[in-house]
């Protein structure tokens, strides 16, 4: 039976992170800067946690692994009269990193420096990519519902997974990592994402990206590559949290768990993306499908 107070807190803290998301987005660059900025810092912060566990991590070495984060996500920032200033104090921080690890009295220096870059090629690499789909976005003249529209496609499925693997699901998809999960639910998610995506590229004009021509091929595409991404984006971290012991990421989010929690898809969607749009973009703009 479920419990309405549970349910209640659960639909109003996912409310109040959807809302920001479509905040952030309709605030154009600058907005998808500060929201991969919120994701980055703590997503780090939770993720040494994870590790080490809340009376193991250092405020001093958390909040210097933040401002590492920080400079990573806002390196594709263009800056005067410096080029490239995030990316350079980010390269400070990673020499900053590797003194601290000489100098550090952890009886394994060298384990805390591996999680700490993890960390940032984890979680504040993508983040920067999404900054850098912001800015290039805006940069085109185009909006950036394109990346509200990747956070819905991600969104319908998880929930068409749910609900097809729910009511159909009965081979395994990982059990080992996740037991949950099936392949009925993978394809009906799959199947769900790359329908409601072609129709976004059909039917809704704010997200022509630039010179590419056959928009609801693109995002059709973009829809199964969500899916993939998303999938393995779960039971990446599925895999951290069982080697930890761990149910959630955190509990920054009532209902939710942590923030890991709910940008687990995100994390690979973002990478898998991008190199899509590359990749896709060069080969198929202007021209005729």
């Amino acid at each position: 039976m479920l419990d309405a107070k549970k349910t209640t807190i659960r639909a109003l803290s996912g409310g109040v992170y959807v809302l920001l998301i479509i905040l952030a987005c309709c605030m154009q660059s600058l907005g998808v800067a500060l929201l991969a900025l919120l994701f980055g810092i703590l997503g780090i912060s939770e993720f040494r946690k994870m590790r080490f566990g809340s009376e193991g991590v250092s405020m001093a070495m958390n909040l210097y692994n933040m401002v590492g984060g920080a400079c990573l996500i806002f390196a594709p920032v263009p800056t005067m009269p410096l080029p490239y200033a995030f990316a350079l104090l980010w390269v400070l921080w990673l020499i900053g990193r590797m003194i601290l690890t000489i100098y550090s009295g952890h009886q394994h220096p060298e384990k805390v420096f591996a999680v700490d870059m993890a960390a940032q090629i984890y979680i504040a690499l993508p983040m920067a990519l999404m900054t850098y789909a912001g800015l290039h976005l805006s940069a085109m003249g185009s909006s950036c519902l394109p990346l509200l529209a990747m956070f819905i496609i991600i969104w319908v499925n998880d929930t068409g997974a749910f609900i097809v693997g729910s009511i159909f699901g009965r081979h395994r998809l990982l059990e080992r990592v996740s037991p949950k999960k099936s392949w009925e639910g993978f394809w009906g998610g799959a199947i769900f994402a790359i329908v409601v995506a072609a129709a976004m590229g059909a039917f809704w004009p704010a997200l022509a990206i630039g010179s590419i021509c056959n928009h609801t091929l693109f995002w059709a595409i973009g829809g199964l590559i969500v899916a993939l991404a998303s999938t393995f984006g779960d039971l990446f971290e599925s895999v951290i949290k069982r080697n930890l012991n761990l149910k959630d990421s955190g509990n920054l989010i009532p209902g939710h768990g942590g923030i890991l929690d709910r940008i687990d898809s995100l994390l690979m969607v973002i990478p898998a993306m991008t190199v899509y749009y590359i990749i896709y973009s060069s080969f198929f703009s202007n021209q005729i499908i």
